[in-house]
């Protein structure tokens, strides 16, 4: 076989396997928008498993404390909104809601079994994967005093697997960060 065919096969075959592990390991390619990060949560229909670490300020991550994590998300309102349930089933089940305000604005409301609903807007970053929301305001609570979700992202590793931080804030200021790593239950 002459050494140009070779060139050639070789060439295709590595374009080929990098295509292949680029679309099993379905890494983050981008940075996102509002408007990319609300077409991308469309994707995370399903149960969601795994662990989270409430780790308080001042302590280390071997010092949280560790519980079973689980999240379902779903897309209701003709695809408007995005509804995510956690600790379904329980007196302290939570929902929160996505949705966009307009293509420049991914709102992030936490409905809490506090009582309280912070709700957070996007807000870009320049990591690739990442989804971040911050503090915009709150309905039933006061922000310098009452225990809440302040901000977090969720980070996308791979289509089935995502990880999150949530900063949650009590007297004005930083409690404890949420750590919480999920993947999706076939």
């Amino acid at each position: 076989m002459h050494i140009r065919t070779h060139h050639w096969i070789t060439i295709f075959t590595l374009t080929l396997t990098a295509s292949v592990w680029a679309a099993e390991t379905n890494a983050p390619k981008e940075v996102f928008t509002a408007d990319s990060a609300y077409k991308a949560m469309l994707n995370l229909e399903g149960t969601w498993t795994g662990e989270s670490n409430v780790v308080p300020v001042g302590k280390t991550k071997d010092e949280g404390t560790k519980s079973d994590a689980k999240v379902t998300y779903r897309t209701i309102a003709n695809g408007s909104s995005i509804m995510a349930t956690f600790l379904e089933g329980t007196p302290m089940e939570m929902v929160s809601m996505y949705h966009q305000d307009s293509p420049d604005a991914l709102i992030h409301t936490h409905y809490c079994a506090v009582g309280n609903q912070p709700t957070m807007k996007f807000s870009p970053v320049t990591e690739k994967g990442v989804i971040n929301f911050d503090f915009a305001y709150g309905t039933n609570m006061d922000v310098n005093e009452d225990g809440h979700v302040h901000s977090g992202w969720l980070k996308f590793i791979d289509e089935n697997t995502m990880e999150s931080e949530t900063e949650l804030w009590r007297d004005g200021k930083l409690n404890s960060i949420r750590y919480t790593r999920v993947t999706r239950q076939k």
